[in-house]
């Protein structure tokens, strides 16, 4: 092997060792007496200990109103209330994505069945905003729109992206067609115009089976202060007979800043872990949802994952939260 190929590969493997180090994954928790069943699809921080959490399958359109407690120490979980549902009595838009916008004190959620992305008082109310989506976005496979949406005030940048390829982008992945998603990252200004566009590419499947059914595809998205992007990846595989199925999720960090508009955005795995269902073990989580919390008292960022458990399907599932800490 050439030296300069053998010093680049021992240069990413202790990179990839020394991320590794920087990322503590905190144990899920959920909290039935305090968090009524519900279809938990993604999560804001408001500041402080308040958080907006969206349910895709609410009555009317709106969002729930949370209280969650994290150690500032540890970044653990210590308590989780649900306090109030703010709505606009209208009906519900399959609601997925949500994120706080402080210098206007608002909240844009994201909706799968019309593609929109709207903005909320923090009452529930709409205010007739919306973010400006570029047509291409239209062009979607039924219930495959807008998944994932967040905004950070200091880069001053939305990013939305939708859960699979676009119709016009291509084919989506299945559990017999294991290709990987190719997906638009959509970023939008202050002013609610689109900016930079970039590609993103997923894994293709890890299900060597053809049996039963696999979802894969983007859920979630972080923007970090320094102007990174944690996109939360997920495979939900769901075994013919429910023994067997899982979660694997991988968090991936992206840079567009440094990258043109149009381009394939170059990802780093971040950290990864599976879910599951099997004889001894119902940890299985369907993690949609990912925001940016606080920081820890020794600077450390907090990410806040919540799932959807649809309804506590059956008795099995759980509303599941999990944090992970970065540096």
């Amino acid at each position: 092997m050439r030296k300069d190929v053998l010093y680049l590969a021992l240069l990413l493997m202790a990179t990839v060792q020394a991320t590794a180090q920087q990322v503590v994954q905190n144990k899920q928790r959920h909290f039935k007496k305090a968090v009524p069943a519900g279809n938990y699809s993604g999560i804001t921080w408001l500041g402080g200990d308040r958080y907006a959490v969206v349910n895709d399958k609410s009555k009317t359109a709106g969002f729930h109103l949370m209280t969650i407690q994290i150690d500032s120490i540890t970044g653990k979980i210590e308590d989780v209330k649900a306090d109030s549902f703010m709505t606009s009595g209208l009906p519900n838009r399959d609601e997925e994505g949500i994120c706080y916008v402080p210098p206007t004190n608002t909240l844009f959620v994201s909706g799968e069945s019309d593609g929109q992305i709207v903005e909320y008082t923090l009452d529930g109310q709409l205010t007739g905003r919306k973010l400006n989506i570029p047509e291409v976005f239209g062009i979607s496979y039924g219930n495959r729109g807008f998944e994932a949406l967040t905004y950070n005030a200091k880069t001053h940048r939305f990013w939305a992206t939708t859960e699979n390829t676009l119709r016009a982008d291509g084919e989506r992945p299945s559990i017999r067609n294991k290709i990987a998603n190719r997906l638009r990252l959509q970023s939008f200004g202050d002013d609610l115009q689109p900016k930079g566009q970039y590609w993103y590419v997923t894994d293709s499947s890890a299900v060597e089976s053809t049996k039963g059914k696999s979802t894969l595809g983007v859920s979630g998205l972080a923007a970090l202060d320094d102007g990174q992007v944690i996109v939360l990846e997920r495979e939900v595989r769901r075994a013919p007979k429910k023994i067997g199925s899982f979660v694997h999720v991988k968090l991936f960090v992206v840079n567009p800043q440094l990258q043109q508009p149009g381009d394939t955005l170059r990802k780093q795995l971040l950290t990864e872990f599976r879910t599951r269902i099997n004889l001894s073990e119902r940890s299985f989580a369907n993690y949609e949802g990912i925001c940016a919390g606080p920081r820890l008292a020794d600077g450390r960022q907090v990410l806040l994952l919540v799932a959807d458990s649809q309804n506590q399907y059956k008795g099995y599932l759980k509303d599941w939260f999990k944090t992970i800490v970065i540096l």
